[in-house]
């Protein structure tokens, strides 16, 4: 109860020192109209042999943001293994589609119409000067109006799942319509894509529920290079396979270990805790991540110190590449 009033406390002072900022003028009606026709809805489907099917599922279905002609902006988990790819627009036009690149990294994709859009891109805006806290707008497919938000943090997050985004965009109150929803700012320019319902906008032990956006300025370097390669430049990224959390007294508990990768060849298993990598202690996600792809890139061989039944024990792993664990997408 101590906590909840503390939050409920805290979100109260965020949204004073959002009052107190010089009112913001309603978007002109030809702005408003821009934003309502370039988000759609972004339909895909896997095989059934598809390796992230009992994870993601198999039909998917979320928003993306027009940002150029006949290319859409939109979450990367929906594009992931894509075997066949829609786009729908506000008025029930059903377009056909391409993955064009899936950047796992950052967890944006893009996506490209195979026909003739016919929409207007939106402008792009620069999330490294949209301050805290802020009055920020989001639209998702389906949705008859721009909702109203306010952006009240840009702390880390680290998924389980080996991804860090070191500034995000947490945003309150929590709305439902998230997955690759667009972000804007106050001028109409898109500054993120829906990525999450959070319960911790502010911190761990504060439990309120937000929502939790990828800064468009995670795209704005490699954009170039995925639309021409389907991937960033330079080597990749290193990758284990697994799913883990920070236990209590440091160390990482793995609760998933994906099949065939470069912690199931190791050896890891479902229940170990994950104590040290390279001789240094491992003391939450975003630390080990930091750590994993500071040592090298994909390929590299590296020391893990694990603990499993009350044993220590350390083993030899070498880095994977993730593209390479996953069916390439229609498109790449």
């Amino acid at each position: 109860m101590k906590l909840l009033i503390l939050s409920c406390l805290q979100a109260l002072v965020i949204s004073c020192a959002w009052s107190q900022q010089q009112p913001v003028t309603s978007l002109p009606p030809k702005t408003v109209e821009l934003l309502m026709q370039s988000v759609v809805a972004v339909q895909t489907q896997t095989d059934d042999d598809a390796s992230t099917r009992s994870t993601l599922g198999q039909l998917r279905q979320g928003s993306g943001v027009v940002i150029a002609p006949d290319l859409v902006l939109t979450i990367s988990y929906l594009l992931i293994e894509a075997l066949s790819v829609d786009l729908i627009d506000r008025h029930g036009r059903r377009v056909p589609a391409q993955v064009k690149a899936v950047d796992t990294v950052s967890g944006f994709g893009l996506v490209q119409s195979l026909v003739p859009l016919r929409l207007e891109p939106v402008s792009m805006g620069d999330t490294d000067t949209v301050n805290v806290p802020a009055k920020v707008l989001t639209l998702g497919q389906g949705e008859s109006e721009l909702t109203e938000l306010q952006l009240v943090s840009r702390k880390p997050f680290a998924g389980n799942w080996e991804y860090l985004l070191e500034s995000p965009l947490w945003t309150m109150p929590a709305v439902n319509n998230w997955s690759g929803a667009g972000l804007f700012d106050t001028h109409g320019r898109l500054i993120g894509l829906g990525s999450l319902l959070v319960p911790d906008v502010f911190s761990d032990t504060n439990p309120v529920l937000g929502n939790l956006f990828v800064p468009l300025n995670e795209l704005k370097p490699h954009l170039a290079a995925l639309l021409r390669n389907g991937k960033r430049e330079g080597p990749a990224r290193s990758w284990l396979g697994i799913s883990s959390q920070a236990v209590r007294g440091g160390g990482l508990m793995v609760q998933r270990v994906t099949p065939d990768s470069p912690a199931s060849l190791a050896g890891i298993q479902t229940g170990d805790v994950l104590m040290a990598l390279q001789g240094r202690n491992i003391e939450n996600l975003s630390d080990f991540y930091r750590q994993l792809w500071q040592w090298g890139p994909a390929g590299s061989t590296l020391e893990i110190t694990l603990k499993r039944q009350g044993l220590e024990k350390k083993i030899q792993i070498i880095t994977g590449d993730r593209a390479q664990s996953m069916r390439p997408p229609k498109g790449i």
